[in-house]
């Protein structure tokens, strides 16, 4: 098992060996995505097309997938099949795959290359016999998130990459302005080399001025609307964010994050009372009155539900489910937050 970071320097500098199998898997979607887009470039350059892609729920047909690797002998293409199993739970038939898999490809050489795309696995999971099987015959990454205190690290690192310098007081600005999401660090960091000269030291004062309010306190603004029940207002917000350039997986990332914490609020106060439920949860008093608001309004069960909506959302960013075009994921966007405000 390796981290994401070491997986992408070797696809980066052309070093990785060709696995027949590889899991990919961890809490950082940006990572996620750029080992899933690396690989796939990296396979592509040594000559493997993408062919399927399976979406793994609990009525998943493993036999299809078994007959689809069968194929290949047939066909003699060098192929990558994509696996998207969120919840990295294949169950009884699909570990059986996994092992059967694992243990038939390590005396062949790689005509197929399964990838196997999970999010967060716990230490159960990571335990379980077709994940070791998987280690065993191929490769698998963990997408650890950036630790708060070495974020804006991670930020200068980043600029150095697009050709800036980030001072140190940017970084810490640039850290706290994006809370986290690596996603939103990465596309401004993306904003500056395109707006800045290459070669330029990044200011604290740069900060304030490129990474401008709407990267930061719109998204939020969006989340308060949301929160607090102002479904036309949160539409047209969401809108607005699209116009000013903020990408889908941002927007995804602030929404997916909401529903989260409403989720485990609502769980959390099967047992104990609401405010002990913020207190858990570390949300400050100046946020706690929008919580109250939506969790009067909805459920765990719907919560959930519109988290699961979330996830289709993701799949059609990230290609895994087919979509006409951008303007399907933002109606799907739109969708959500509307009913996260309803």
């Amino acid at each position: 098992m390796i981290l994401a970071s070491a997986f992408l320097n070797q696809v980066n500098s052309g070093s990785l060996a060709v696995k027949p199998i590889y899991l990919l898997y961890g809490e950082e979607p940006l990572f996620l995505r750029d080992s899933l887009d690396g690989l796939k470039k990296q396979l592509f350059s040594l000559g493997y097309m993408t062919s399927e892609s399976y979406d793994v729920d609990a009525n998943f047909d493993w036999q299809s997938l078994q007959m689809d690797t069968q194929a290949g002998s047939l066909f003699s293409e060098s192929r990558m099949i994509l696996i998207n199993m969120p919840k990295g739970s294949p169950g009884r038939d699909g570990g059986k795959f996994f092992q059967d898999w694992c243990a038939y490809v390590q005396a062949l050489p790689p005509e197929i290359v399964l990838v196997v795309l999970c999010e967060r696995l716990d230490s159960r999971q990571v335990k379980a016999k077709w994940v070791t099987a998987i280690e065993s015959a191929g490769l698998v990454v963990q997408a650890k998130p950036v630790p708060t205190n070495a974020l804006p690290g991670w930020c200068q690192t980043q600029a150095q990459k697009q050709g800036l310098s980030l001072e140190p007081e940017a970084a810490n600005l640039l850290a706290d302005r994006v809370e986290g999401n690596l996603l939103a660090a990465d596309q401004e960091i993306t904003k500056l080399s395109l707006s800045l000269p290459a070669g330029s030291v990044i200011t604290a004062q740069d900060i304030l001025e490129h990474v401008v309010d709407q990267a930061h306190y719109q998204l939020f603004a969006l989340a308060t609307a949301m929160l607090n029940g102002n479904t036309a207002y949160s539409v047209q917000m969401l809108a607005r964010l699209q116009q000013e350039g903020i990408e889908a997986p941002v927007i995804l990332w602030l929404l997916s994050k909401e529903l989260r914490q409403l989720i485990e609020l609502s769980q959390l106060t099967q047992q104990i009372s609401l405010n002990q439920a913020f207190q858990k949860c570390r949300i400050w008093q100046s946020r706690q009155g929008e919580y109250s608001s939506a969790m009067q309004r909805q459920g765990l069960q719907q919560w959930q539900a519109l988290l699961k909506q979330a996830l289709q959302i993701d799949m059609m960013i990230k290609g895994i489910k087919p979509t006409l075009n951008e303007r399907e994921v933002w109606f799907g966007l739109a969708d959500l937050v509307a009913k996260i405000a309803r």
